[in-house]
């Protein structure tokens, strides 16, 4: 009776931490809290995954440096060691901004979408390790998705009947979050990077005031690096121990979340 007692109550507290995670990650999207509010969590955010990207690049160069002359797992490396370093310069460029000088005067430039480019960058890496690594279900399908992907630098999957067909970034939302809300996530991180007419219309009305608007790209950019993080540990011996090893169960938890919750 007591050790079913005490399995209940394990139950129940690991299941009030998942609940107190996802609120923790969604909070940067809550309309209940002010702008600094929304701000302060995303920059938490942030520094846990980068914490976690920055932890698990280490521990792979120091204890699992033989598995990197291996080709795949050394691009696999690779791609998040330039994940990080991107999101890491967004982290800097969003947190301490940018300012002008002009007659000895300084000011500070408010714009929603600075960083809007790396992000969509850290997107594209998630997107190509996704279907490099993670979406082939046979080794004849990840054998020519990886050959093809070397020889032209293009997102080719197979469709149901094994034939190969190429995939924009725009679409690989329906196979990493299955998420609708999500359809026009690569239309938005592109039209703020690219001189088209609507993204230069909208960065001149955009609001003067701070209203939390410029610290999305980095929530976003925190999930993508949490995602790239979790597939990433599967490619090395018993990945998953890292995290149990290292981190608190509120930073696994917290950041299992962030890794999984534009799904939903």
């Amino acid at each position: 009776m007591l050790t079913f007692a005490a399995g209940k109550r394990n139950r129940l507290k690991k299941m009030r931490n998942r609940i107190t995670a996802w609120e923790t990650v969604k909070a940067p999207l809550s309309a209940r809290l002010t702008a600094q509010e929304r701000s302060n969590r995303t920059c938490e955010l942030s520094e846990l995954a980068t914490k976690v990207a920055t932890h698990i690049i280490c521990h792979t160069l120091v204890d699992y440096a033989g598995l990197l002359d291996d080709e795949r797992t050394s691009i696999a490396h690779a791609f998040l060691q330039r994940v990080t370093s991107t999101h890491m310069c967004n982290h800097k460029l969003t947190t301490e901004g940018l300012t002008y000088q002009y007659n000895q005067e300084t000011f500070v430039l408010q714009e929603e979408y600075k960083t809007m480019a790396l992000t969509r960058t850290v997107y594209e890496h998630l997107v190509m390790f996704y279907f490099l690594f993670e979406h082939p279900k046979t080794d004849e399908e990840r054998e020519t998705i990886w050959k093809n992907w070397k020889r032209t630098g293009l997102i080719e999957v197979t469709d149901s009947s094994g034939n190969l067909k190429r995939l924009s970034y725009s679409q690989a939302w329906k196979y990493l979050f299955h998420n609708e809300d999500l359809s026009h996530l690569y239309k938005h991180l592109s039209m703020h990077c690219h001189p088209v007419y609507d993204g230069l219309q909208q960065y001149q009305i955009q609001s003067p005031s701070d209203e939390g608007g410029d610290w999305m790209p980095l929530y976003l950019s925190s999930c993508f690096v949490a995602c790239l993080c979790r597939m990433f540990l599967k490619q090395i011996p018993n990945g998953h121990e890292i995290l149990e090893k290292d981190f608190s169960r509120r930073e696994q938890s917290v950041f299992n979340a962030l890794s999984n919750v534009l799904k939903s």
